[in-house]
């Protein structure tokens, strides 16, 4: 079927319709249902509709849409999928230049979505400057070859005018946002010299992070990122790789970091894998590399590493009962575990207040002997990372 073109005032009717609108005009029957509470935007309504016999329960937002039942949903630049347990995961759609790779797509956090339904709200008036614009094109001469780069700008968000010439509206470009950038970061006082793709790197290292179990970066508004990469590749296709490959080099980065440091002959470690680690790099078998800088590379790359927040974990699953419910059990002897100076605050809380349960005489028989256990635990990783326990807790 040949492709038939619409003139600029349909098209842009178009882009403007809102799915409740689309859904009235084209469904054989669509009622909206009344009893629904939304719990995220205000904005959303839940729609009973049926096309060509099919029902279909759709939640509708503006110009976006989610299929309850297909767990999936579309419209604007961001759309839904939802996975078996209920989890929902936000995309946002665009074009990257950055390695060629065109058409892809980002996970999202929810304030994203509300980010991006403000901007589209923002660029309108833009976005009709630019239509004006094409008119005028258009009029003057059809075959002016400025008509295709301005329509390449009509549907982006992030539109400005240079200060030079305002009457033309186009994408910012990289150095109006670093510029804009650092106008505000001065503003706030911050003398650091911004440039766009740190904030690209600064995702990848928190993104890396969060993979090492440290949580403290992403866990309030991207909690997704946590999971297992190769999971994150099954949940769409399209995402960009170039950003899963920086993620990666970060990880790299960071394992090496973590393993010259333990073999350091001046920092202490405790648990079984680090005192192991403590006597083999005072022993001959370092002579099995080049140099140093070739070791730290070959056990970081050969050894799963991940933190649990109180040691670091090399055991090739996260199914230790030390992860979680018995965190003393990786200061215990545990033959993954690697316990540093990094984590001695843990063991001196812990041993603090296991100090106060021990004070109690209603735990019973079995409790006070856990308490004693896990204070021995405690005792020992501080006393093996320098510290006096009881100094501390005094």
């Amino acid at each position: 079927m040949p492709k038939r073109s619409v003139d600029n005032f349909l098209l842009a009717r178009w882009r403007e319709t809102t799915a409740t609108a689309a859904l009235k005009a084209l469904a054989d029957h669509a009622v909206e249902d009344r009893t629904f509470k939304p719990l995220a935007s205000k904005n959303t309504s839940r729609w009973h509709a049926s096309v060509g016999g099919h029902d279909f329960e759709l939640l509708c937002t503006g110009s976006r849409f989610f299929d309850t039942r297909a767990k999936t949903g579309g419209g604007g630049a961001c759309y839904a999928t939802e996975d078996d347990d209920g989890e929902v995961y936000w995309w946002l759609k665009g074009v990257s230049t950055k390695t060629d790779e065109g058409p892809t797509e980002w996970m999202i956090p929810p304030a994203g979505v509300k980010a991006i339904e403000l901007m589209e709200r923002w660029a309108k008036p833009y976005q009709s400057a630019i239509q004006r614009e094409l008119e005028i094109l258009r009029g003057a001469d059809p075959l002016d070859p400025v008509i295709a780069e301005a329509a390449a700008h009509q549907s982006a968000l992030f539109l400005g005018a240079p200060a030079h010439n305002p009457g033309l509206v186009r994408t910012l470009s990289t150095s109006s946002w670093n510029e804009n950038l650092n106008e505000y970061a001065h503003r706030h006082g911050l003398t650091w010299d911004f440039a766009s793709h740190q904030f690209r790197r600064k995702f990848a290292n928190y993104a890396a992070r969060s993979r090492f179990g440290d949580l403290r970066y992403l866990k309030e508004h991207f909690k997704h990122w946590t999971m297992d990469m190769t999971l994150g590749y099954a949940l769409n296709e399209a995402q960009e790789m170039e950003l899963f490959a920086e993620i990666e080099d970060e990880m790299i980065d960071i394992k090496r970091g973590v393993v010259k440091d333990w073999l350091d002959p001046s920092e202490p470690l405790a648990g079984g894998y680090g005192t192991n680690l403590v006597a083999w790099r005072g022993g001959e078998g370092i002579t099995m590399f080049k140099d140093r800088k070739a070791m730290v590379i070959a056990i970081a790359d050969s050894t799963a590493i991940r933190s649990n927040g109180h040691a670091w974990c090399t055991a090739d699953d996260d199914l230790c009962v030390g992860n979680d419910l018995e965190k003393t059990r990786c200061a215990g002897g545990c033959d993954n575990a690697v316990v540093g100076r990094v984590h001695a605050h843990v063991y001196q809380g812990m041993y603090t207040d296991l100090k106060d349960l021990a004070s109690l005489d209603d735990i019973g028989p079995g409790g006070a002997a856990r308490v004693s256990r896990d204070l021995a635990r405690c005792r020992g990783a501080l006393q093996t990372l320098g510290y006096d326990p009881e100094l501390a807790a005094a």
